[in-house]
C-alpha cells in the first residue's frame, strides 16, 4: 500500500511540473519505432554556448561510447570536425538551417545529431561545491528533415571536498578539488542520464522492448536548426 501511495505521488509530481509531462517512449518519439528509426547518426561537434571553451572538447570524446551501446552506428566524430573544418566550418551553428538531405550525401547517415550545451559551471558556496552540466539533443532523420528525437538533460556533480574540521582547509580543500575534476566523466555520464530517454537502435538487443517504458519528456524551446 505505501508503494502504491509513494508511486502514486511521484506521478502526479512528475506530471505536475512546468513543462514536462510524463509518456511512454512510444508516445514521446513515435518516429523512432518505425521506418523513420535511424541505423546511422552523424553527430556534430558540440555547440558551446558556455564560456568553458573546452566543454565541446569534452562532450565530443564521449558520445560515441554511449550512442553505440543504445544500438546505432555513429560516424567518428574527429573525422567528422575534420571534415567541417577543411570546409571551413569552426562552429556548428554555421551549419544550422542545412537541408539534413546534406548529412544523408556526404556521410550516408540516417540522422544527425545537434547538441548544444548550455551549462558547464563550476558553482561554489563557501564550503560546498559541485559542477552543472545542461545538454539539449536534437535528432533529425536525414530523410524528411523532421525531428525524430529530442531531449534535455541536467547533470550535477558534488565536488565538495573532504572535511578537515579546520574552514579555511576545507575551503581550500573543495577549491583544488573542484579544480582538477576531471570533466569526461562527468560528459559521459551526462550523455548516459539522456540518453535513458533514447529508443534502443536496431544493433540493440534490447531493440523495440521499450515502448512502453515511461518518460518523463520536455519539448525543447529552440529546435536544432533555425529553418525547418
Amino acid at each position: 500500500m505505501i508503494k502504491k501511495i509513494v508511486s502514486s505521488l511521484c506521478f502526479i509530481f512528475l506530471i505536475g511540473c512546468a513543462g514536462t509531462h510524463l509518456e511512454t517512449k512510444k508516445q514521446a518519439f513515435p518516429a523512432m519505432y518505425d521506418e523513420r528509426q535511424p541505423l546511422s547518426i552523424v553527430v556534430v561537434p558540440a555547440i558551446n554556448n558556455t564560456t568553458a571553451v573546452e566543454a565541446s572538447e569534452y562532450f565530443n570524446v564521449t558520445i560515441t561510447e554511449p550512442l553505440s551501446n543504445y544500438g546505432y552506428y555513429t560516424m567518428p566524430v574527429e573525422i567528422v570536425r575534420d571534415i567541417f573544418l577543411k570546409e571551413g566550418v569552426v562552429d556548428s551553428s554555421m551549419i544550422k538551417g542545412l537541408p539534413t538531405s546534406i548529412f544523408k550525401k556526404n556521410f550516408g547517415a540516417d540522422a544527425v545529431l545537434f547538441v548544444t550545451i548550455n551549462q558547464w559551471d563550476k558553482n561554489y558556496a563557501v564550503l560546498a561545491a559541485n559542477v552543472s552540466v545542461e545538454l539539449e539533443y536534437v535528432m533529425l532523420s536525414t530523410d524528411t528533415n523532421e525531428i525524430i528525437w529530442q531531449y534535455s538533460t541536467t547533470r550535477v556533480v558534488d565536488t565538495t571536498g573532504s572535511s578537515t574540521g579546520f574552514i579555511l582547509m576545507d575551503i581550500l580543500n573543495t577549491a583544488v578539488t573542484t579544480a582538477i575534476t576531471d570533466y569526461v566523466p562527468i560528459a559521459k555520464m551526462a550523455n548516459y542520464q539522456a540518453f535513458v530517454a533514447l529508443p534502443h537502435g536496431q544493433y540493440s538487443k534490447l531493440h523495440r522492448t521499450d515502448m512502453d517504458e515511461g518518460v518523463v519528456y520536455k519539448k525543447l524551446k529552440e529546435a536544432a536548426t533555425d529553418d525547418q
